[in-house]
């Protein structure tokens, strides 16, 4: 495995985030979220503190829940992503059904996702059911500070934050310029 390969999650892949049904250790599903089109394997085995990043890469492969090559990336802001976009979070926020909504599910589902992946599980129950009750990219933007402290106060999540938290203002940024 070349370490400059890039990888993007398939629409299974985008499912799995929202279901977490196909059984993954908790190192293949932080993989998972990581994976973005964006990251090679080294960005990956550095995010995510995986000693093994090649094994879990082939495993994600073999489950079909990511793809390789820079062919594979999709730009969510064309009608193809957006509709990768629903199928992967189910619900929809309310409005007319532009991009900006389909970045509001995104943006939405990082956070979650994230909160899952590094957050203290006692502690993010309120803050996540506040996310999921988001319907717009302002609500959001409110939420970034809790969401970020969440995530930092964690062993795994404090050295991925400040990657995480540009990564996530990027995508609200965008649901603005969208909107």
């Amino acid at each position: 495995m070349n370490t400059s390969d890039m990888y993007d999650k398939t629409a299974k892949g985008k499912t799995e985030i929202a279901d977490n049904a196909a059984g993954l250790s908790m190192m293949e599903r932080r993989v998972l979220i990581l994976v973005n089109g964006e990251n090679d394997v080294d960005t990956l085995k550095k995010l995510s503190l995986c000693d093994d990043i090649g094994t879990t890469l082939d495993r994600l492969l073999e489950l079909d829940l990511i793809e390789s090559g820079e062919t594979t990336i999709v730009d969510i802001t064309t009608p193809t992503g957006a509709a990768d976009a629903d199928s992967a979070g189910g619900a929809s926020s309310e409005g007319g059904g532009g991009d900006g909504d389909e970045l509001v599910v995104e943006a939405r589902e990082f956070m979650c996702n994230t909160l899952q992946t590094f957050g203290n599980r006692v502690r993010i129950v309120d803050l996540n059911n506040a996310i999921a009750d988001t319907s717009n990219i302002g609500e959001l933007e409110g939420l970034v500070k809790p969401w970020y402290h969440a995530i930092s106060e964690t062993p795994g999540g404090m050295y991925q934050a400040d990657d995480l938290r540009k990564d996530l203002l990027a995508l609200l940024d965008r649901g603005k310029q969208a909107a």
